[in-house]
């Protein structure tokens, strides 16, 4: 008999073809996952400061700068930026070298380079006047979908001491973002580490971040309402302790940070061990009056 019923066969019906899933996007940087609110608060500057810049070429640009203050330090400080033509995004150029120094002979110097189509390099240096205070170096490579990260902090083969710090971040999804890192530290006598575990949201008008390890927790939120309206919640708690004697840990000292609106309000007073005359000794440490304010795309004038 015939297909009584009219149906195609099995093979003529039309496959509903596999959904095609869009490739999970690069973490970016660890040190990026707060930029977001990071950036809308000002740089806080006291006193009257004189900037001039001078662009010498495509590649290279110098800028003088004269702060003079009653309350900081005055002086002078010369910068020179030399960027190259491996232009990978508009924030990032490689290779770029960065100076400063100022009227004492201080110099903070980086070098930025692209050693490879995923694999990046950065240098530190630090010096005060004629003596090094710092000494970085990092290495970063960017997958697909992660980022991991090596930094080598004041490396000291004969002191045999360093500071090793390793980032890594995953995209689980479009939106999530799990990573960690590991902050290990060495000197004659000492040596230790701290986990961080780091996570990040990204809704279609807002950001939640949050850091949280041994050494305390950093959590931000940004929210833009509109093209104008735009609202920031950061905060970080730092459980510290400082050791004087290598068998006495103070207690946790806490240390706001921001919150939102205009308000003062006291830090309680935390304590420390200090070894005196071969005891310890209970320091109470000073009490604090902290004012912090977190404002719309143009922030409050505090009062």
């Amino acid at each position: 008999m015939g297909n009584m019923l009219g149906l195609a066969p099995l093979g003529a019906l039309p496959r509903r073809g596999a959904r095609r899933e869009e490739p999970l996007p690069n973490p970016g940087s660890f040190d990026e996952l707060h930029r977001l609110c990071k950036d809308v608060f000002p740089a806080q500057m006291e006193g009257v400061k004189f900037i001039v810049n001078k662009v010498l070429s495509s590649h290279f640009q110098v800028t003088h700068t004269v702060h003079m203050s009653a309350l900081g330090l005055s002086g002078y400080h010369l910068h020179a930026a030399f960027v190259g033509d491996q232009q990978l995004s508009s924030t990032e150029v490689f290779p770029t070298v960065v100076g400063d120094m100022d009227s004492s002979g201080s110099l903070n110097a980086q070098v930025l380079l692209l050693l490879a189509e995923r694999l990046r390099a950065k240098a530190v240096f630090q010096t005060q006047q004629a003596k090094f205070l710092t000494w970085q170096f990092d290495g970063e490579y960017r997958g697909d979908d992660y980022t991991a990260t090596l930094t080598l902090g004041n490396p000291d083969l004969i002191g045999e001491s360093v500071i090793m710090v390793a980032h890594f971040l995953q995209s689980l999804t479009q939106r999530l973002v799990l990573g960690g890192e590991l902050v290990y530290h060495r000197r004659p006598g000492e040596e230790g580490a701290i986990l961080t575990l780091a996570g990040k949201y990204s809704a279609l008008h807002w950001v939640a971040t949050l850091n949280v390890g041994s050494g305390g927790a950093h959590a931000s939120y940004y929210h833009r309402a509109n093209e104008q309206a735009l609202w920031i919640v950061t905060g970080v708690l730092l459980l510290c302790w400082r050791r004087r004697c290598p068998l006495c840990l103070s207690p946790w000292h806490l240390e706001p940070s921001s919150i939102t609106g205009v308000t003062d309000f006291t830090v309680a007073s935390a304590s420390l061990w200090d070894e005196k005359g071969g005891g310890a000794s209970l320091k109470p440490l000073e009490r604090k009056r902290i004012r912090v304010w977190v404002s719309p795309q143009r922030p409050f004038c505090p009062v």
